[in-house]
């Protein structure tokens, strides 16, 4: 079997690249090939599964909700004349498929289907969700027509497309499989509780970090004396320097701390910076995502996909509007609407913040009933698996009969 898969964004990207490992497990002699329509596809290159060939390269990154002038920004820097030159090219790949998988949105999906005509279509459709703004007539009426099946973000969706005459299911979220741990803890003995900062994977991410870190200094003053162990985590996403962040924190007063800070061997904090602000100690974290994750009692948050992840396994989410261009008020909403009680919204002041994360570290009911919200909203870690297990059944196809 010739699978051709086709993604719309870095963060899609990620999430097929889970579906993919999964899928080789399950199918060994698949052959797989990928496609990113934007972005330079490099974890697609670094499994061996990228196709080289015209890559669509534009100031917005891809956003998922993009503004007007994003999107004019796009089109000046040359999107079309990009755009045309990709499908001749995936037209080419199409010949080779005898199915794809589109993971991103329905455009993802209709470029998908329209360069394998005839051939089994299945969609991961990662963009939309009845909590914020369910499918439209339109792609529901194409969905149905050309779908072989689709795997929707959430049950509730999912419901809404089979009341709709589209074949689709829930699964889970492959969010919850894209998840960087190495097994080892961002924190050192004593220290706790602990915040992780979520400035975003961005370019806006550094402007986040600095609200971010005013956030910490503030909840630091506002538990007082009775937490001195209170450690801030900053999950650095790939594509973000350390140096600049450091900068950008030198900026506001925090400065490198000794050795590992001085709180643990340098061999347990491998892959950390340190820095500190009087009291409040700050560590930068570098693939370790899953890790930072994992040892945090509280998030707050200015991003996207790393926010859904943390609520996901079980983290209280404190949001508020950034100072950055995509966590902005509009943003905010939706990803209230998505998360629903697993995220805590407050004013976009320190100390507001502050006083919300205090509220919730100080409140163990409350924390146990964000978590059950997130983990019902996400769902379970094995999607991937899951989701492997029902390509294998909708394309027919068994271990024994691949090539």
């Amino acid at each position: 079997m010739r699978l051709l898969f086709v993604t719309n964004g870095h963060g899609e990207d990620r999430l097929a690249l889970c579906l993919v490992r999964a899928l080789r497990d399950r199918l060994p002699g698949m052959d797989i090939r990928a496609v990113p329509l934007v972005g330079e596809g490099r974890l697609l290159d670094e499994e061996g599964i990228g196709v080289r060939g015209p890559r669509v390269r534009v100031p917005s990154g891809g956003l998922v909700r993009p503004t007007a002038a994003a999107v004019w920004r796009d089109l000046r820097a040359g999107l079309i004349g990009q755009f045309r030159r990709q499908m001749r090219f995936l037209r080419e790949q199409g010949a080779w498929a005898q199915a794809a998988v589109a993971v991103g949105d329905t455009f993802c999906a209709w470029v998908a289907g329209r360069c394998v005509p005839g051939r089994p279509l299945i969609l991961v459709a990662t963009a939309k969700s009845v909590y914020i703004h369910g499918h439209s007539l339109l792609e529901t009426f194409w969905m149905r027509r050309r779908c072989q099946h689709v795997f929707a973000r959430d049950e509730p969706t999912a419901e809404d497309l089979r009341r709709r005459g589209v074949p689709a299911s829930w699964h889970g979220n492959l969010m919850m499989d894209a998840l960087d741990v190495v097994g080892r803890s961002p924190l050192a003995p004593g220290e706790g509780p602990a915040v992780a900062l979520l400035p975003g994977s961005r370019e806006d991410a550094y402007l986040n970090l600095a609200s971010l870190a005013d956030c910490l200094e503030a909840l630091s003053d506002t538990l007082g004396a009775a937490d001195r162990g209170l450690v801030g985590l900053v999950p650095l996403a790939p594509g973000l320097k350390v140096d600049r962040a450091l900068a950008v924190l030198a900026g506001r007063g925090w400065f490198e701390a000794g050795a590992a800070g001085g709180r643990a061997d340098s061999s347990d904090l491998a892959g950390t910076v340190t820095v500190e602000k009087g009291p409040v100690c700050l560590r930068l974290a570098t693939g370790m995502f899953g890790d930072v994750l994992g040892a945090a009692d509280v998030v707050i948050g200015l991003a996207g996909t790393a926010n859904e992840q943390a609520a996901g396994l079980g983290k209280p989410v404190v949001v508020f509007p950034g100072p950055g261009v995509q966590f902005n008020r509009r943003f905010l909403r939706a990803q209230k609407r998505l998360l629903g009680d697993a995220v805590a919204v407050a004013p976009p002041q320190p100390a507001a913040v502050a006083a919300e994360a205090a509220a919730i570290l100080q409140d163990e009911g409350r924390r146990r009933r964000m978590a059950e919200a997130g983990r019902a909203r996400m769902g379970p870690p094995g999607a991937a698996r899951r989701m492997a297990d029902a390509i294998a059944r909708l394309l027919a196809v068994v271990p024994d009969a691949c090539p």
